[in-house]
């Protein structure tokens, strides 16, 4: 009897292996989302993947990194520097405008706009929790640990 092709997606081991940390955090943020700001449910569910980020960093991230070679004539943290930069001249002309301040919002109240919608305050939640768990990844391929040297007994 002759087998039958399959032209659909495989379905191999592990294909499925990000999906069930995703749901979880979808999940996580749909609850976090239902909580009221500044109260301590919202505090503690927004404390709980803080600190298992940071456990997760210091658990994947080596001791004794590797420095990585900069080009000469750049600095590091330029793009960071950049954004801070960018996120205070917005608070300050924002702050300085003349005028209603609903023509001229500033962060904060940007943030407290997206608070008043369930699932946006959920979709930011979890990007949110997806960006921490991208800088613990990132931080854990960029530094490999240190490998000693094998010696040979003859």
């Amino acid at each position: 009897m002759p087998q039958a092709s399959h032209s659909g997606p495989s379905l191999r081991r592990g294909a499925w292996r990000g999906t069930g940390p995703a749901v979880l955090a979808a999940a996580y943020s749909l609850g976090a989302a239902a909580t009221e700001p500044f109260t301590w449910q919202a505090d503690l569910l927004t404390a709980a993947p803080i600190a298992l980020l940071a456990l997760a960093a210091l658990v994947r991230w080596p001791w004794h990194p590797r420095p990585r070679p900069v080009p000469a004539g750049t600095h590091p943290f330029l793009p960071w520097l950049a954004l801070a930069a960018v996120v205070v001249a917005w608070e300050l002309a924002t702050y300085l405008a003349s005028g209603r301040r609903a023509a001229h919002p500033t962060l904060s109240s940007m943030a407290d706009a997206v608070d008043h919608h369930y699932l946006a305050k959920a979709l930011m939640f979890f990007a949110w929790l997806c960006l921490g768990a991208w800088v613990v990844t990132l931080g854990a391929q960029q530094n490999p640990p240190l490998t000693s040297p094998t010696t040979t007994e003859v």
